[in-house]
């Protein structure tokens, strides 16, 4: 049998120690251990962080220079603001405007005197025309052989005027000994005023209207 006597004596003292021991070469292992990770943190992640942060930087500041300038451009932008002043086109629905007039082909056949009370309806005279322009405008647009145009006289010992008793420029020579001018492929022609033609109604433009 085995005595008591034969094992060796520890004291809580050593044992004290020798735990103490194992625990202070633990707490240096764990220390090593985290020093090496801390190593590898420094040297793997650190390097990877500052790229990261000003990349992300960079974004915010294109991000904040873009809503600056969206700004500015929104509050330059005026809205447009409604009218209150009434605005008038030049002609009216279904005229020709040339230089300061308006024109109107009126496609229903009269005389002469019920063409001019058809164009005074509609706050206009038989047409006027000033310049080479206008003539050449009426001419080349007035579709039938021969419409009636505001040119008239008292006779033929008299002079052409128009029909709010002006003179006529003679811009182009009037055939024939009758009364009433229209307008033809071949110029411009007299005729009695009972003869039934197509007409052209003339009037200022609103513009020059306005300005009067």
């Amino acid at each position: 049998m085995l005595s008591i006597q034969n094992f060796p004596r520890i004291s809580p003292a050593s044992v004290i120690q020798r735990g103490y021991g194992k625990l202070s070469e633990t707490n240096r292992e764990v220390r090593g251990g985290s020093e090496m990770l801390q190593e590898k943190f420094h040297g793997i992640i650190l390097p990877e962080s500052p790229a990261k942060l000003l990349c992300c930087c960079a974004v915010i500041v294109v991000l904040s220079v873009a809503v600056v300038a969206l700004s500015v451009a929104l509050s330059v932008k005026k809205t447009p603001q409604i009218s209150t002043v009434k605005t008038y086109a030049a002609c009216p629905r279904n005229w020709i405007g040339v230089g300061n007039k308006c024109y109107y082909f009126n496609e229903t056949a009269r005389n002469w005197t019920f063409s001019q009370t058809l164009c005074k309806e509609q706050e206009a005279e038989l047409a006027r025309f000033d310049t080479e322009e206008e003539l050449n405008f009426l001419r080349r647009y007035k579709g039938s052989p021969g419409c009636w145009i505001g040119l008239h006289r008292e006779s033929s010992a008299h002079n052409w005027t128009w029909t709010d008793n002006t003179a006529y420029n003679k811009l182009l020579p009037i055939r024939g000994v009758e009364k009433h001018g229209f307008l033809s492929d071949n110029g411009i022609s007299s005729s009695r005023d009972y003869i039934k033609r197509n007409s052209i109604c003339s009037k200022l433009n609103s513009y020059t209207s306005q300005c009067q």
